[in-house]
């Protein structure tokens, strides 16, 4: 009888031991999740600043609308005229990936329904 006691005291408190791990590293792991990131949480604001600078001369009300040679000059250097060339290094090309695209995809099933 005591046995029994003693065996199922320690069966509650495993479980209730084991509850209480789990639930804390629920917590750890959602209060923390900067644990995750591997790089400077502030290395993508300083262009994300320029960008955002670069609009807002782009969107002014009060200046003059650039003109076409101006855009052009400026889209030469990157992506698009705002952005520049931030992050072009970053950026995959369809070149660079091994990946099938959904045009070859729809050819390939539309070939599939016609043979």
């Amino acid at each position: 009888m005591l046995f029994k006691k003693l065996n199922s005291w320690l069966r509650l408190s495993l479980r209730l031991v084991l509850t209480a791990i789990v639930c804390s590293l629920l917590f750890i792991s959602s209060v923390n999740p900067v644990q995750a990131v591997t790089s400077d949480r502030t290395e993508g604001e300083a262009s994300l600043n320029r960008i955002q600078a670069e609009t807002d001369k782009a969107a002014n009300p009060d200046a003059s609308p650039r003109g076409i040679k101006q855009v052009t000059e400026k889209a030469q250097g990157g992506t698009n005229a705002v952005q520049g060339a931030a992050d072009k290094g970053k950026m995959v090309k369809p070149e660079e990936t091994s990946a099938t695209s959904v045009k070859e995809k729809a050819a390939s099933f539309l070939d599939n329904l016609t043979n």
